[in-house]
Parts: structure tokens; sequence; C-alpha cells
């Protein structure tokens, strides 16, 4: 099949999954009201790469089968292919405007990154798997989560607790498991879960190191979701809520199969510790557009605010919007260094003597990727959000699209609650948008998303402390430390 339609994705879903939304089973979640916005949202990306306006930045043609597949399942060769990649990513997160931070896209690179790391430490054979289940993605096109986090039953310490995931029984044909995970975003609304690594496992932990992959109709899956942020309330309203709340959940393995052709690795620790530790960095780069498209989405709405209050005419409101503009420009900068970083990297993997260093060239090897991702965009999203907090001031605290269409009271509103040039229409419109991506719950989910986006922020800067990057810079310093001194 190689790229499917929305209404094939849509249908796909209605497999019987043991889904739970607010207290209550979902026999049908196409059906459910809490997720039709994210589901037309999804089916239209499905939908786009068959729409001759964007199919050939959306899919590639397979050199072997013929048949076109999504592009964000490309194994990239050389820089024009990252670039091929980079574009494709560029364009579906500006689709979904930066607000989905687990699109398909994410896991279809994270999987080619597993890949890249487990040939890169010589597990050939788990690598091997993995290649299998890529091939497998490109011919049926599913949408793939994640579930990497233990249960949080003790934080005080980093060994798998009793509640983990783990292999309780091992056949010939596969092996069973039972356990937890968290927190499998766009689980309620995909077709198969990555069951991966997150923290390291130690000796003595053999059945916890676990990676597989699994239809999530799976029979003893149970899908747990949070409370849902689209209640309902119109796209006038919840226009960022009513479109983009992809769903969070804890799965539940109970006593689960999992088929020997599904498993990547079962108890080696090696495998298990370097599925994602020398990763070629096709994640990063997917991150990287979709955090840019967010923040060039933010950067829009507050121009957009500050013009229908007035405010765009205030120098001091100007000043803000122009610093967001500047963090807006390096996040292009750093998005094309991701895809220079990728490029760079793939070509060392295939010919190490072509690594060059020497005077005036970095002497360690660079991670734009994830550092952007670990330590700029949280912070330059979460400025771009106090900006537009700022400049709409209480003004985003407006009524709903019923007051606007009520009969009695319409005429009033219409008086009362323009802007200069601006219709109360409009004027609501563009604050019920600045209320949803500043105030709504929607909105808290999305501040706490981008703070962990990478993981623990504190466990992120300790790896870059212990990275040899760090050593190179300290021995910058102590050349001139040293430099004039005798022995």
């Amino acid at each position: 099949m190689g790229v499917r339609s929305g209404a094939d994705y849509l249908k796909g879903l209605r497999d019987g999954r043991r889904l739970y939304v607010d207290g209550a089973r979902v026999d049908d979640v196409t059906a459910h009201p809490a997720f039709q916005g994210v589901l037309a949202t999804l089916a239209g990306l499905y939908d786009a790469q068959s729409d001759p306006e964007f199919a050939d930045v959306l899919t590639v043609r397979d050199p072997v089968t013929g048949e076109r597949h999504s592009t964000t399942l490309l194994e990239a060769r050389d820089h024009e292919d990252v670039l091929a990649r980079q574009r494709c990513d560029r364009l579906r997160t500006e689709l979904t405007y930066g607000m989905m931070g687990r699109l398909p896209d994410f896991m279809n690179a994270y999987l080619l990154d597993v890949k890249s790391s487990l040939t890169h430490v010589g597990k050939h054979e788990e690598a091997a798997r993995m290649d299998a289940y890529l091939d497998r993605l490109r011919r049926e096109d599913l949408a793939v989560t994640h579930t990497l986090v233990d249960p949080q039953s003790d934080r005080s310490t980093q060994d798998a607790p009793p509640e983990a995931v783990r292999i309780v029984e091992r056949r010939e044909d596969g092996i069973v498991i039972r356990g937890a995970r968290l927190l499998s975003t766009l689980a309620p609304v995909a077709d198969e879960v990555f069951v991966g690594p997150y923290v390291p496992r130690r000796p003595g932990q053999e059945d916890y190191a676990l990676v597989c992959t699994l239809p999530l109709d799976t029979p003893g899956l149970k899908i747990l979701c949070r409370q849902a942020y689209d209640r309902g309330d119109g796209l006038f309203d919840t226009p960022l809520s009513g479109r983009f709340d992809e769903g969070d959940a804890i799965l539940v393995f109970d006593d689960v199969f999992v088929p020997q052709d599904r498993v990547v690795v079962a108890g080696d620790l090696d495998a298990y510790n370097n599925v994602v530790r020398n990763a070629v960095g096709y994640g990063p780069l997917q991150g990287a557009a979709r955090s840019t498209a967010k923040l060039k989405f933010l950067t829009g709405l507050a121009t957009v605010a500050a013009r229908t209050t007035g405010r765009a005419e205030s120098r001091r409101h100007q000043e803000e919007i122009g610093e967001v503009v500047g963090l807006l420009n390096v996040a292009e900068g750093l998005l094309d260094g991701a895809a220079l970083d990728l490029s760079r990297r793939i070509g060392e993997r295939r010919d190490p003597a072509s690594v060059r260093r020497g005077h005036g060239l970095p002497g360690e090897e660079s991670r734009v990727g994830i550092a952007a991702l670990t330590f700029f965009f949280p912070s330059a999203i979460a400025r771009a959000v106090e900006v537009l907090r700022m400049i709409a001031g209480s003004g985003a605290i407006v009524m709903t699209e019923g007051d606007l269409r009520h009969e009695d009271i319409a005429h009033l509103v219409d008086t009362y609650v323009h802007g200069p040039g601006v219709s109360a229409e409009r004027r609501l419109r563009v604050m019920r948008m600045v209320w949803d991506m500043t105030c709504s719950p929607f909105a808290a989910r999305q501040a706490l998303y981008e703070r962990y986006y990478t993981g623990d922020p504190i466990i992120g800067r300790v790896q870059f402390f212990n990275a040899p990057k760090t050593r190179e810079a300290e021995a910058l310093a102590e050349r001139l430390l040293g430099a004039g001194t005798t022995n």
C-alpha cells in the first residue's frame, strides 16, 4: 500500500482496543467525542500525502519496490536525503503548527535512530529486526507511538520498580510481559506502540531489558487515558484543544504475549542500554523542526494579538515581539545546524576516514539537535508564551462564541468588544486562541511537555557535563592558563 488515506487510517483504529477515558471503556475511539479533533488532524495529514501540492515533499519513491512511502521513513544516504527529510519535517510540523510533539513523524525518526545506534555498536541482529519493522511501516504507513518511562511508584531510585514492564515467561515462539509504562502520548489514536528504553538497566535487571513492538489492540494491553482537553466546546472557543489534543496514556501490560518476530531485545543489557545512546540524529532533526514551527506560530499569534488590540503601535510591545522574532531566527539556524550535524554523522559512519580534524575545526563530535531541544527550545518557547500572555493581558479572558451569537446580547458584544478597526468577532476569535495557548488545560500540558520533551532536564545537563565536548572546552582554558609558564 505504501501511502494510506485518512479514511484508511480511521478504519484501522476500529480494532476493539481496550481504551479507557474518564472512567469508561471506549469501544470505538473514532466515535468518541474527545478524539474527533485530533483524528481529523491526523487523517488530514494522511490525505496530504496524496495531495498534488504536498506529495513530492511528504513522500518519496522506494528504490526497491517502486512504491511511494512517507519521507519520514527515508533512511538518508547523503546530504540531499537529509534536506528532503528536513523539508518534510518542516512542512508536516507547520501543517500542525508545532502543537503535536508526538506525531507519527517523531517515532519514524526515532526508530531510524534506534536502528542506527544498534548498528553502530555491533548489535546487528537487533538492528536487522528494526530494519524489518521499518520496512513494514513503509509498506503499511502505520501511526506508531512509544512508551518508555517506568511508573512513578518510587522515584527515590533509578532501579526498575516491580511495577515496570518485565518479562515473566519465555517461550519458543515469544515472551509474555507484565507491568506498566508511561507516558504514552498519541496512544489512544495510534496503530502500534514501541516499548523501549529510558533509563539504563543494571546486572540483575535482565527481565526489564525489553524492547518490542505491538499493535495497540493486543490482548491484555490496556490504554488508560488522562482526562481529555477537547471537551467539545467547538473550534471557535478552543481552536487548539479542539484540533491538537493528541492524548497521553499509561499502558498496562496484563500478561501480554509478544511474538518472537515482534521482539527486538529481551534480556541483553548491552543491547538495551545502547538502543538510543549512539543514535545518528533523525529524532533531534524532527524535534527541532517541530519546535521551530511552534515558535513561528507563537511569534505570529503574538503579532496578530498586538495588531488586534492596537498594541502593535507601542514600541514597548514591538520590543517584546522583536525578541521572539530574534529567537525564531536562532531556531531556524539551529534547525539547519541539526540537518548538517545529521549529514556529517551519516558520512562519518559510512566512511570514518572522512572525519576532518585539525586547526580551525571542532575536536569532538557536536550534538546540535539534542542540545537545541534540551537547552534552547524549552526556554525560547516559554518566553514566547510569556510575551503572548503579556501582549493580550486581561483581554484573553473573554466570553464565548455562544455570547457572540446570542440574540439578546450579540449587539452589545459587537458594540463593546471590538478592536481598532477590528470586528468583535475577529477580536474574540483571536483572544480565544490566545486563551487556549496560554491559560487552558491544553496550554498547561503544553508547558509541562516542552519542559520534559527530552526527558528529565537534570539528567540531560549531567550528560552534557560528562560529554567529550566538555573536555575540549576545558582544554582550551587550560591552554591559556599554561601560556607563558615554565616547567
